[in-house]
């Protein structure tokens, strides 16, 4: 596992990355409006969201080089772990479909931090660009990359099953929710994002779930 620096240090950091993601998803959630898209809050996210990005990305590479175990390339990893990709990938959508059957038919309240709905086509666009790209992998960073690398690095059982149990209460937080049934679906989904993330030993897979998760959820709304 990664050599790590002070436990306050990492903290500090792991905090950083936290406004980063946090800071990308406010300017997200104001960028569209029911008539349409907010231009100036566009730009200001797109520029946002690519800057930070870029920082965690490079940060978390850098980091990577410290652990015993390189991940192995995209392709490869995918190919080698496919049938634990393939089962979460299966399980987040059905969740997310579940949910979004049940808001349709009356028997949940739909979530009020949800992406807009508009008759602009410009603002499905954007919301999928968005959500896939920028924030799917911002937010996996935080609540596998870094929060695996700065706080559990020891293999063992217990920090395994403490580890998903926290990432998924960190992944529910970060999503801004407007309810707590969100914020428990969306810890749900960071639990099968951490057990990707645990089983490959690759965060690039962990990332690909959730993207797929949030291509899938952008399109049901």
């Amino acid at each position: 596992m990664r050599v790590g620096e002070s436990p306050g240090t990492d903290f500090v950091r792991y905090l950083i990355w936290i406004a980063f993601s946090i800071g990308t998803l406010m300017l997200k959630n104001n960028a569209a409006n029911q008539k349409g898209l907010d231009t100036p809050v566009v730009i200001a996210f797109f520029v946002v969201g690519l800057v930070t990005l870029f920082l965690m990305i490079r940060k978390y590479v850098r980091e990577e080089k410290s652990f015993s175990d390189t991940a192995d390339g995209f392709v490869y990893s995918l190919v080698s772990n496919i049938g634990l990709v393939s089962l979460m990938i299966i399980m987040v959508c059905l969740l997310r479909i579940m949910v979004s059957y049940l808001q349709v038919t009356g028997k949940l309240p739909s979530f009020a931090n949800d992406d807009v709905l508009s008759s602009d086509q410009n603002v499905f666009l954007f919301n999928m660009i968005a959500n896939v790209f920028i924030v799917a992998v911002q937010q996996q960073l935080v609540q596998t990359g870094f929060f695996f690398n700065y706080f559990f690095r020891k293999t063992s059982a217990y920090s395994a099953v403490m580890g998903i149990i926290l990432s998924g209460v960190v992944g529910g937080l970060i999503s801004l929710p407007g309810s707590l049934f969100q914020f428990m679906m969306m810890m749900a989904l960071g639990w099968c994002y951490a057990l990707t993330y645990l089983y490959t030993k690759d965060e690039k897979m962990a990332i690909f779930v959730a993207m797929v998760s949030a291509a899938v959820g952008t399109i049901i709304i």
